[in-house]
């Protein structure tokens, strides 16, 4: 099974650009043997998304920027 490597969704096939987050696919697809079924809600919109998703497939938001910028203050 396929997943972007951004918003971790499920791929039908392998494609140059994400049906779910609409990112164009720059990094490797992510093979996985099972769907991810933990969901976490997205700080930026408040949908709920896959825990490991790098982007929002809604608001299409990045959440590791976030996750940078926190680390960046930690290390102040």
């Amino acid at each position: 099974m396929l997943k972007c490597p951004y918003c971790y969704e499920v791929l039908s096939e392998r494609v140059t650009k994400c049906s779910h987050c609409s990112q164009f696919i720059i990094d490797n697809l992510i093979e996985v043997d099972f769907i991810s079924m933990d969901k976490k809600k997205c700080v930026f919109c408040g949908e709920k998304i896959l825990v490991e998703a790098k982007i929002c497939r809604y608001c299409h938001k990045w959440l590791d920027e976030l996750d940078r910028t926190v680390n960046d203050l930690d290390d102040l």
